[in-house]
């Protein structure tokens, strides 16, 4: 069982949520429930939690400062929040979940699901290879996109089945994708699988210059190294990676590069 920890200033909105988790979703135990960043950074401290839902408006700060103070977080974070489309970008920059406000129960279970499943996952790992993870360095990413919005981004973090990889996305070669998984070809020739779509990953990264030039096959351009023709024709990665270009992908690749299209 979950220890989870409630941050939201509204009184009805703290009952509303504590009973939907308890009704509708398993595996989640609410300890605690915080109304400010004091409250919350004293609940953390005196329960050590595994999640914790986060408001992001609170009357003495925000819950982003919760994560600024808190030391050596080891617990995962869904916000609650009313839409606000960059911050919504920022949290998937950060792998960090959300939900919208009024909150829907599939949502919340599904949310739930997951942090439950990724727990799970490391607990079942030989205490070998078991290691207590901070999520202060993807707080950190998640933070610059809040505090500092007009600076490049320089990082992303990868979700992955037992914690998470922060990478730059210049060392990203290629994204492949597997169904609802992703996997992420890096400089360094490690392979990372993730737990999201490789169209979530397109939105992502088109700003670092990157393209889909397949329905499952996501480039970095930079490390484009030739280019064979043929009806869609092929590309030739740095790595060596030999990949077709899907013809109808064809035409908005040549003009990415800024080429006429052949007549193949």
């Amino acid at each position: 069982m979950l220890k989870a920890i409630i941050v939201e200033d509204e009184k009805n909105s703290q009952l509303l949520l504590k009973a939907m988790v308890e009704q509708f979703t398993e595996g989640v135990e609410i300890v605690a429930i915080a109304g400010s960043v004091a409250e919350a950074l004293k609940a953390i401290e005196t329960h050590s939690p595994d999640l914790v839902f986060e408001d992001i408006e609170l009357p003495d700060g925000d819950g982003f400062q919760v994560l600024e103070k808190a030391v050596n977080p080891t617990f995962d974070v869904i916000f609650t929040t009313a839409y606000n489309e960059y911050a919504i970008k920022a949290f998937k920059y950060a792998a960090t979940d959300y939900l919208l406000k009024p909150i829907d129960m599939e949502e919340l279970q599904h949310a739930v699901a997951r942090v439950v499943e990724k727990r799970q996952q490391i607990s079942a790992l030989p205490i070998s290879e078991k290691k207590e993870q901070s999520q202060k360095e993807s707080f950190d990413v998640l933070l610059q996109q809040i505090r500092h919005p007009q600076q490049a981004l320089k990082r992303i973090v990868l979700p992955t089945a037992t914690g998470f990889t922060v990478v730059d996305p210049i060392d990203i070669i290629r994204c492949e994708s597997d169904r609802n998984y992703t996997y992420i070809f890096l400089n360094d020739k490690r392979r990372i699988l993730v737990s999201k779509t490789i169209k979530e990953y397109e939105e992502m990264l088109e700003p670092f210059n990157f393209f889909r030039i397949h329905q499952s096959h996501l480039i970095n351009l930079h490390c484009l190294k030739n280019y064979i023709r043929g009806r869609g024709g092929s590309v030739e990665l740095t790595d060596g990676t030999m990949i077709d270009v899907s013809a109808r992908r064809k035409a908005d690749f040549m003009r990415r590069l800024s080429l006429e299209e052949d007549d193949e």
